[in-house]
This record gives structure tokens, sequence and C-alpha cells, in this order.
């Protein structure tokens, strides 16, 4: 196992990662100063963790056997875990990525932006002082800090999204998208802490997304 360690991230990878490490590190520091100031985060407490695993098998087994009594497994899709309590950033190498459902034909920049919108989930936990945030904000606003799409859809109904039923990550990022670009960072921050006003608040902005690529595509 290998080590790069900054003030605040001790970063640990394999050979596997040898060839795009040092680039896909660059730019993930070069996001995290911005990602930092959007939830107004000055530093963290103690350093974050980020792994990478060379081996498929050993992390499916490794988080298997850690949320067994929470009746969780890990998806056949899942390509990255985020921690909290102390911060962890888990993903697989890239090689092992591959072989992930729905992820043969991934480029290497994408995991810059998996990293971020793990840390984005690191950041809103601290900023909301580790209370719950519903589904759809959470994911969305990582996927939308992170940069994971550039198209919009919304296919999903909304009572899956207000009864938090996972949907397609495009769902999330779609909603967040019109919601960053349409009101006040003080209104998303408010919404990023205050799980009941963002339930509150969800219809108004899903029927408010829907009309909007609506009207986009007459």
């Amino acid at each position: 196992m290998k080590k790069i360690s900054n003030n605040i991230f001790d970063i640990e990878y394999t050979n596997k990662d040898e060839s795009y490490i040092n680039n896909v590190i660059k730019d993930f520091f070069n996001q995290v100063p911005d990602i930092m100031e959007f939830f107004n985060i000055s530093k963290f407490n103690n350093k974050i963790k980020i792994k990478f695993w060379d081996n498929l098998d050993e992390y499916r087994s490794y988080f298997n056997k850690k949320f067994k009594k929470y009746g969780k497994k890990v998806e056949d899709w899942e390509v990255a875990r985020t921690i909290y309590n102390p911060s962890e950033i888990h993903l697989l190498s890239f090689s092992e990525r591959l072989k992930c459902k729905g992820h043969k034909n991934d480029e290497i920049g994408s995991i810059s932006n998996l990293l971020i919108h793990e840390f984005v989930h690191i950041c809103h936990f601290k900023y909301n002082d580790h209370h719950p945030s519903m589904l759809w904000f959470s994911e969305g606003l990582a996927c939308y800090l992170s940069n994971q799409y550039n198209t919009l859809s919304l296919s999903c109904s909304l009572n899956t999204i207000m009864n938090e039923e996972f949907t397609s990550y495009i769902n999330y990022y779609t909603l967040m998208s019109y919601l960053v670009e349409n009101y006040d960072k003080s209104y998303i921050l408010e919404l990023a802490k205050n799980k009941t006003l963002l339930k509150q608040e969800t219809p108004k902005i899903y029927n408010e997304t829907k009309k909007y690529l609506s009207n986009l595509h007459k």
C-alpha cells in the first residue's frame, strides 16, 4: 500500500493505480477548496482517509460483513462508498471498477468526479451537524458539485422522491441543477441542514423542475 498525504487527506493506493493516481489526485485537490467554500467549511477536525481497493471481491466482502447487521449489501453497480465518524472514502481501483455493472465503458477521468462526489457527502454531513437529509438532495448535490452529468432528465415520480426510493442519479442531478440555477445559495444551504423544511419544499421543487423541462423541450 502506498500513500499520499496533506493536511486534509491520507490517501492509500496500490500498484494498480500508479498510471493515473497523480493526475486524479491533482484534479481532486484543485476542486476541494471550492467544495469546502460552498459549505463554508474552513477545516476538518481529523484527516479524511481515502482508500483505493485493488480487489473487487475483497471490497464487497469487507462492506457486506460490515453492514450485515443493517440488512444492507454492496450492489453490483457500486464503485465507491463513504463512511462517517471517522470520515473515510473507499473506492475501487479503475481496473476493478470496470468489472461492476454499468461501468465497463467508464473513463479514468471519472475517478476525480467520483472522489469529489464522495467528498461532497462528507462536507454536507459536517455542515448539517451529522443530521440526515433526503436522498434526492444528498445525491443531487454530490452529482451537481462533482459535474458528473451534462444532460437533464426527470423520469421518476414525485412519490419516488418523497418516499426516498432509489432511482437513477440523473433524476437527482436534474432536480439539483434546477434548484441551484434558480434559487439563492442561502436557501439551498438552509435545505441542506433542515430536513423538515426540505420535505415541505420538495414537491414545489419537483413540480417546478418538471414544468421547466417541459417548456425546454417545446
